[in-house]
């Protein structure tokens, strides 16, 4: 018991002494070590600290580098956007001032033409309010609308031509002596009236202007110009010199053209009258196209006589041109045959007789001569 508590005792005091021993060491060497330990793990952190920057920078610089590529390529892009789009601005200011000059033109031109359309409006009722002066633009525009057509003043028609019941403004001259009358004075006072007028003055004039035209329709009734000339066609063209007058009066009196028509009266406006014109020129055309087919069957029915008197003389010469070789084919059988028994005798004759050569040529005049006698007892 006494041993084991003396063991106990010893290692106390061994654990004592370690303990201050331990603590001795460590105050003395410790603090030497642990700046020895730290001064090596500093500088092992400081070196990997400057490797991973090292990398990291040069990671950096690559990155930095690589977006410094891609930005100047950006702005490479974008600047040769930028300048595509100042050309086009240029472009397009340039086509605006050129699209804005010709705008301005066109304004002007407008504005002159519309400067031109209120004077000739001014101008045209200034001519409707002139009754004299309305007729002479009625034979203006007849005379042109004729003279378009191909007629000929003087020859397919004539102006003002004196007639018993009154003078027609136009005479047409028709195939066959027939004739064609057409009168260019209308009534427009009230129509110039009644376009000047406010809304509510209208109706009257308009009014005015149908009692005005019926007026006029009854007053070419009673001239009667087509029972005035021989061979005057049934019915008298009324031209109205104004295409929208001509329209109006069609649509407020849709009934008008079946009143004119017993009353022998045809209303036209210009284009009408343009076609009726048309007419007037083809029948003529048509008339001297059968002239010109009865000149040609006379001329073809003369050809036929003449052709067939030639075809009688051309038979009498070849009957004659028969007759004659006829007469031809009797003479070479029957005078031949004669002359060449003739000749052989006097061949014969000469080798019989021993006629000398230089006598040969006085022979044939004897026997020429006796032949001839022959011959004419012969044809006696």
């Amino acid at each position: 018991m006494t041993a084991m508590w003396l063991g106990i005792g010893l290692g106390a005091a061994i654990a004592a002494a370690v303990v201050v021993a331990g603590g001795w060491w460590l105050r003395t060497q410790f603090p030497t070590l642990a700046r020895a330990a730290l001064r090596e793990m500093g500088e092992a952190f400081l070196s990997l600290a400057r490797g991973e920057l090292a990398v990291e920078r040069e990671k950096g610089v690559r990155d930095l580098e690589a977006r410094r590529q891609a930005v100047e390529t950006a702005v490479q892009g974008l600047e040769e956007q930028v300048r595509r789009y100042e050309v086009l601005m240029r472009t397009f200011e340039s086509d605006r001032d050129q699209k804005f000059g010709l705008l301005k033109g066109e304004l002007e031109r407008v504005i002159q033409g519309n400067d031109q359309l209120q004077r000739t409006t001014a101008n045209l009722v200034a001519v409707l309010g002139n009754a004299r002066i309305r007729g002479q633009w009625g034979q203006k525009m007849a005379d042109d609308i004729l003279r378009l057509c191909g007629l000929v003043d003087g020859i397919h028609y004539r102006r003002e031509q004196e007639l018993a019941a009154g003078r027609p403004d136009y005479t047409f001259f028709l195939p066959d002596d027939h004739r064609l009358f057409m009168d260019v004075k209308f009534p427009l006072d009230n129509y110039v009236r009644f376009a000047s007028a406010r809304d509510e003055d209208q109706r009257g004039y308009r009014e005015a202007f149908l009692r005005d035209v019926r007026e006029h329709l009854r007053e070419m009734e009673r001239r009667n110009y087509v029972a005035q000339a021989d061979r005057a066609v049934d019915y008298v063209i009324i031209f109205i010199p104004n295409e929208q007058v001509y329209g109006l009066l069609n649509e407020w009196l849709p009934a008008l053209i079946d009143e004119c028509l017993p009353k022998k009266t045809i209303l036209c406006g210009p284009w009408t009258l343009y076609a009726i014109v048309r007419i007037i020129w083809q029948a003529w055309q048509h008339y001297h196209y059968s002239l010109a087919v009865g000149d040609i069957v006379r001329a073809i029915n003369g050809f036929l006589q003449d052709f067939g008197k030639f075809k009688e003389r051309f038979v009498e010469l070849g009957e004659l041109l028969q007759r004659t070789e006829e007469k031809y084919q009797e003479i070479t059988t029957k005078s031949y045959q004669r002359l060449d028994g003739r000749i052989r005798r006097i061949e014969d004759y000469r080798q019989g007789h021993h006629l000398p050569e230089e006598s040969v040529g006085q022979v044939p005049d004897r026997v020429s001569v006796g032949c001839d006698a022959d011959l004419g007892g012969s044809d006696a």
